[in-house]
């Protein structure tokens, strides 16, 4: 998606971001509204330590050094991508996007209907099933599952009538045939002309995506009612519902998650609602499918601990050792639970309260551990024989991992397995390559085409503002302090000082990025420079140098060390990275000499140094 630098300014502009940050937290003004504090969600805060200052649209923490601007927030909040955030921003701003192709315009503008019908759909469920006499059986099975008023409405729960064409009658001044059946909310009939609703005579459970759009609904059947089509299913896959990716809960999860910087993943959409209800908060559910890589690397966006949950009877085993043979290479902190035979989470929680629950949690083994106790429960490790096939079906769990080879968690892997099994390090590793070597064609088989997805890259992590400064650090950083305070200087400064001059790479970076903007003749004020970056880890930098500039009265300093309008504070910086370019240069041209033999003249090397001796005492 290329998005010009005005429409991302007119996104920004836009928004406003104690607005923005007010949505999702609380927020207490200090200093006559001259900036905001509150809870930082990107750590466990207890004290309120992130602050939000309006004039500059940016925020920072001052614990965990998270900060930037309204893109920053939201890429880091809602775990979106840039071209994502852009979009996300410009529709809470009623923007138009940019001009896109016929074919991508009438494919938004067709998805966005979806989304309108969907959350039209789930307002008259769930009325439906609050208000109607013919929702009163399932306002009673909801009832005996032990779901309180609070969590109905938190889900969104909702009925749908034992009429086949009520949802179409609802709908005809609104929404087309088409958009309903498009929607996944009716269907063909099989023995006669017309469409009939799909989700006829069950219990509802609204399923929204990440950015908490209304996407799909789950169905459950109502106990003695009649049976049509099994106890649960799911609308079918529509332009804006892929179950591969759609996690059930993520949204109501979302806080928890970052709380505990974990999650647990259930099998279905009634255990999940059971688990918030509990006070299990980090709670989402797959949708009638395994845990999958996309749920995976959605999931650590939020996440450092990814826990799947499942029953404790033979299919729950079976189908945890499927789900850790497809997800063993993910970089992540991956454990099984599987329940004691017989229970669900929902079951469980009610028997045995959320300690208990949250205790099995807490020493869930490791996937390659649950992975391995479960083909020794299988197999045994009695004979030869038994031990042999339990090492077969490790490695080759471990060889079809492509992207766990030659990773250090591998290595882990394997110094762990090694003794369980009796065996050196060494033989593993070299059964291991056997298996891979003996493997290699099917290397090519493709996977399952999938849509294209935009990748979350994980960023380098900036230090420089996370450690003690350097003295070189500190050099640099002053100049950007003063030029994020008063941008003005930035044109003096770059006809003094290039980008080169500077040491650090990350502050070079920003260096540059005030540099190119003074390129395009417009003043690189604080607002103009982040604009320009997508990095929220610069961005955080930034923030920081701006808040240090303040910190340290920066802009009065320049004020009040003034002579004849030059700032005083302002040349003995520009001054002290000029003596560092030269004191680096003679050091480079006395090396170079030495090392060359130009500069075998011991009496020229002696006259140069101690015309440098007599220039830097002069100074």
């Amino acid at each position: 998606m290329d998005l010009s630098s005005d429409f991302k300014e007119l996104v920004r502009s836009r928004t406003e971001i104690v607005s923005l940050i007010g949505e999702s937290t609380t927020l207490i003004p200090e200093r006559g509204g001259a900036e905001y504090k509150c809870l930082c969600p990107f750590h466990e805060d207890t004290n309120p330590s992130m602050r939000v200052y309006p004039d500059r649209q940016s925020f920072r923490c001052w614990v965990c050094d998270e900060g930037g601007d309204v893109f920053t927030w939201v890429m880091k909040r809602e775990a979106l991508s840039f071209p994502e955030t852009i979009r996300f921003l410009a529709e809470r701003a009623h923007l138009e996007m940019p001009e896109q192709s016929k074919h991508q315009s009438e494919q938004f503008a067709r998805k966005e209907e979806l989304h309108a019908v969907l959350k039209w759909a789930e307002l008259q469920f769930h009325e439906c099933f609050l208000k109607s006499t013919e929702a009163k059986d399932a306002r009673d099975y909801i009832s005996r599952r032990g779901y309180n008023q609070q969590t109905v409405d938190e889900f969104r729960l909702g009925y749908h009538p034992e009429d086949w064409d009520w949802l179409q009658r609802k709908a005809k001044t609104q929404f087309s045939i088409d958009a309903l059946q498009q929607s996944q909310l009716i269907r063909k009939q099989d023995d006669r002309p017309g469409y009939s609703d799909y989700f006829v005579d069950r219990v509802l459970f609204p399923i929204h995506d990440e950015r908490k759009r209304t996407v799909a609904f789950g169905g459950r059947l109502i106990p003695g009612h009649k049976e049509r089509g099994g106890k649960y299913f799911n609308s079918k896959e529509s332009p804006v519902f892929h179950k591969s990716r759609v996690l059930y809960g993520l949204p109501n999860a979302r806080d928890g998650i970052r709380d505990t910087k974990s999650v647990l993943v259930v099998e279905g959409y009634a255990d999940c609602v059971a688990c918030h209800q509990f006070g299990v908060r980090n709670v989402v559910a797959t949708l009638g499918t395994a845990l999958t890589e996309l749920h995976c690397n959605r999931l650590k966006a939020f996440a450092q601990k990814v826990v799947m949950v499942y029953d404790g009877d033979d299919a729950g085993q079976n189908a945890a050792a499927k789900a850790v043979g497809m997800l063993i290479g993910q970089s992540v902190d991956l454990r099984v639970l599987t329940l004691p035979e017989g229970a669900d989470p929902d079951d469980y929680l009610k028997t045995n309260g959320t300690k208990a629950f949250q205790a099995l949690v807490d020493k869930a083994p490791e996937a390659w551990e649950f992975r391995f106790n479960y083909e020794v429960k299988k197999y045994g490790l009695d004979s030869i024989n038994s031990r042999e096939t339990v090492v077969t079906e490790m490695l080759q769990l471990l060889a079809g991992a492509s992207d766990l080879q030659g990773t250090t968690r591998e290595d882990i892997i394997l110094t762990r397995l090694a003794p369980r099994l009796q065996l050196t390090e060494g033989a593993i590793r070299n059964q291991l390559q056997r298996i891979r070597s003996a493997s290699r064609p099917q290397q090519f088989q493709t996977k399952p085409v999938q849509e294209e997805q935009p990748v979350i890259e994980q960023e380098e992590r900036i230090e420089v503002h996370r450690r003690p400064l350097t003295k070189d650090d500190r050099m640099e950083c002053e100049l950007l302090e003063i030029l994020l305070t008063e941008p003005e200087r930035a044109e003096q400064a770059r006809q003094e000082i290039g980008v080169d001059d500077f040491l650090n790479p990350h502050l070079r970076e920003l260096l540059q990025i005030v540099y190119d903007v003074v390129e395009l003749g417009e003043v690189p004020s604080f607002e103009r420079v982040t604009l320009e970056m997508e990095r929220n880890e610069l961005k955080g930098m930034t923030v920081w140098l701006a808040d240090q500039a303040r910190e340290k009265g920066i802009e009065h300093k320049l004020r009040e060390n003034s002579d004849g309008g030059a700032s005083i504070l302002f040349r003995q910086v520009i001054d002290a990275l000029k003596w560092r370019r030269e004191v680096l240069s003679h050091k480079a041209d006395f090396q170079k000499q030495a090392m060359s033999g130009e500069g075998n003249d011991a009496l020229s090397m002696l006259q140069k140094a101690a015309a440098f001796h007599r220039k830097r005492v002069q100074r």
